[in-house]
């Protein structure tokens, strides 16, 4: 009886294990149709639109092995030669002037409702684990509801609900939620382009979940798979990249 009892323990731990792995694997195939691989570079535009102006900031991106990140400001004149660094969890900022870089939190906002995170990490799975996958319909298409929990403290989001095209894995739409639960802004994916051989959303709206009348779009051009040097992504060498 008791080997019995061991044994059905073993089973349904191992099917426990393989429902893990197959929802965090739907997780990586979404996150593979934003990013074409774990290092690779591309453009932003990032446009903040209020009832009173628009405010536009250029952005250049290096991606390396999926968990570091290099943010060169383009523009406005006034931003140009900061640089943000992400490793990990852990973020920097440098500005042009100053000795030495900054720590920064990944959750603040710098334009609009868009966080340091969501400029610098591009796909979900290194900050998040997979709670649930659900079957639902979202703009008259069959969509998986993904309820995704974060990983560590250093996490943007205390918790993300993604839902995605069931038959591509497309993103379509994103929820993003406070420490207290409460929803911070929604994200809609759109403008899809073959990209590198896939088809990868260029557009993120982010919507306000306050301010309705307020919103950011997130618009990637020129995504390309290119190497940058590892000593690039030390906090010790921004200063010298800014006077590049």
């Amino acid at each position: 009886m008791k080997t019995m009892l061991l044994t059905l323990i073993a089973v349904l731990f191992c099917i426990g294990g393989a429902f893990a792995q197959s929802n965090q694997g739907i997780l990586e195939k979404i996150d593979n149709i934003r990013a074409p691989g774990k290092t690779f570079t591309f453009n932003l535009k990032v446009t903040v639109h209020t009832p009173e102006k628009e405010q536009v900031t250029e952005l250049f991106v290096r991606t390396k092995d999926s968990k570091k990140s290099l943010v060169f400001y383009k523009s406005p004149a006034s931003e140009k030669g900061k640089i943000m660094l992400m490793v990990d969890d852990n973020m920097w900022i440098y500005m042009p002037g100053n000795r030495r870089p900054i720590r920064i939190s990944p959750q603040q906002q710098i334009l609009g409702r868009v966080s340091n995170a969501d400029v610098a990490r591009v796909v979900f799975n290194l900050d998040y684990r997979v709670d649930s996958v659900k079957n639902g319909r979202i703009d008259n298409k069959d969509a998986l509801s993904i309820s995704l929990k974060a990983r560590t403290a250093g996490a943007a989001y205390s918790s993300i609900d993604v839902w995605a095209e069931k038959e591509t894995y497309r993103l379509m739409k994103a929820d993003f939620f406070a420490l207290s639960g409460s929803l911070l802004k929604t994200t809609h994916y759109r403008g899809y382009e073959t990209i590198l051989d896939a088809e990868r959303p260029t557009i993120l709206e982010v919507r306000d979940s306050m301010k309705k009348d307020e919103y950011t779009v997130m618009e990637y051009s020129n995504m390309k798979v290119e190497e940058t040097p590892e000593t690039h992504f030390q906090s010790t060498y921004m200063e010298r990249l800014s006077s590049r």
